[in-house]
């Protein structure tokens, strides 16, 4: 005997869970969302390196080490001192930085699109909401990346081309070179430099170890999923992209975009719930 619960639950079930299986055309719909979508993005975080900014991106600057000293975390002059040596190794990181962040996580989204297509939409909005939340930070807190940040005058810093005054921090994507430079006219059009916190690339990473760590059959793979995230901090640290605290907020970013997702879903069950069950009761 069917009941009412039942059919609240199966009508539930239908409206909340996507198709299995993607359609003839849906990957085209699919792709100008996510190519619409990221142009607003880029255009919007351009928009937030405004008249005024410079200053504010410096202060914060100092403001952010000054917090990371007094938790005892401001160590990422010395981690990128540690490797400095190893060209071979900062151009491998430059690499990194510069493209895996884009390869690695459009990857796993047509991956999902294809073989995990119940899991797609889901996780295509907490990849979308994550990325939206990020505006709001570059915008509220403009801040200038390691790599810009002077905070030594009298100093030598050691670097790849012998010792420097004024910088804690080496420029490794100008000093040593990657795949591109933050100089070429494409990087000057589409880059805001005061955009590091939060840290995308971080946040973005974390995505990737999700999505992986749940809809992967295979223990090994699950493993390098969970060491993509640390190599992504490694890498925005070794570059003097990020500071630490920039990737506690890309991982705020994550966690917040994932708890507003789930009160959404609760808010629309519990709304699909109550019109099921109005539609089932019996008339006066």
């Amino acid at each position: 005997m069917t009941t009412a619960s039942d059919v609240s639950a199966t009508d539930t079930s239908a409206a909340t869970v996507p198709s299995s299986a993607p359609g003839r055309l849906g990957w085209l719909k699919e792709t100008a969302i996510v190519v619409g979508f990221y142009y607003v993005y880029q255009t919007i975080r351009s928009l937030a390196d405004h008249g005024g900014v410079t200053n504010r991106a410096y202060g914060n600057a100092r403001r952010l080490v000054g917090w990371e000293r007094t938790l005892g975390i401001f160590h990422e002059q010395s981690i990128q001192q540690a490797v400095l040596a190893a060209r071979w190794f900062i151009k491998a990181m430059n690499i990194y930085y510069g493209t895996l962040h884009f390869v690695i996580t459009v990857g796993l989204l047509v991956w999902l699109y294809m073989k995990r297509h119940h899991a797609y939409r889901a996780m295509r909005n907490l990849l979308g909401l994550t990325t939206g939340l990020a505006l709001i930070g570059y915008w509220a807190f403009p801040l200038a990346p390691p790599r810009l940040y002077k905070c030594n005058h009298s100093i030598p810093v050691p670097g790849p081309d012998g010792y420097a005054i004024g910088k804690c921090f080496v420029d490794t994507l100008s000093k040593v070179g990657g795949l591109w430079s933050y100089h070429s006219p494409v990087a000057k059009a589409v880059a805001n430099q005061y955009a590091a916190m939060p840290s995308l690339h971080f946040g973005w990473a974390l995505w990737c170890a999700i999505v992986i760590h749940r809809h992967s059959r295979h223990a090994w793979v699950r493993a390098l999923g969970l060491l993509y995230p640390l190599l992504t901090l490694l890498s925005i640290v070794v570059t003097a992209n990020h500071y630490f605290l920039d990737a506690v907020g890309g991982a705020v970013l994550i966690l917040t975009a994932s708890t507003v997702i789930r009160a959404h879903e609760r808010r629309r069950s519990q709304k699909l719930l109550r019109a099921a069950g109005g539609d089932l009761a019996p008339a006066q």
